[in-house]
């Protein structure tokens, strides 16, 4: 990924910069990247275990999508999530072990891992 500092009209553009480029541009964060496609994205190239976890996360990401549907349940999420960015300012290993837990002494997540957006912080309660 790399920062660049486009001009008016590309800082407008999304997506791939042509049919077959490896390369597109996005928003992220309110910042506009220019990144590239990974190298595995050739199905043939792709473990049997990152299928599993492909297909692990996409159903977390239905969950999630359902979760944020219903106002009851997001007003829940947003105070969880509050609470969180309260707590991981103060200390985010803290949080971390606080909202996602340890096993055998192990966290799940590690202690620097900080989640930006609600979404990402709802997948990784989901998926705990």
């Amino acid at each position: 990924m790399a920062k660049a500092e486009l001009s008016i009209i590309l800082d407008k553009m999304r997506g791939r910069f042509a049919g077959d480029s490896k390369f597109y541009t996005t928003n992220r964060y309110g910042r506009t990247v220019i990144s590239n496609y990974p190298l595995h994205r050739d199905p043939k190239t792709i473990t049997p275990h990152q299928r599993e976890l492909n297909a692990s996360f996409g159903q977390l990401s239905k969950q999630a999508k359902l979760e944020m549907s219903d106002p009851e349940r997001l007003a829940y999420w947003q105070d969880r999530y509050d609470a969180y960015k309260k707590a991981a300012n103060k200390n985010l290993a803290r949080a971390n072990a606080q909202f996602f837990g340890t096993t055998n002494g192990i966290p799940n997540v590690p202690a620097d891992k900080y989640y930006k957006t609600l979404r990402g912080f709802i997948i990784a309660q989901l998926s705990k």
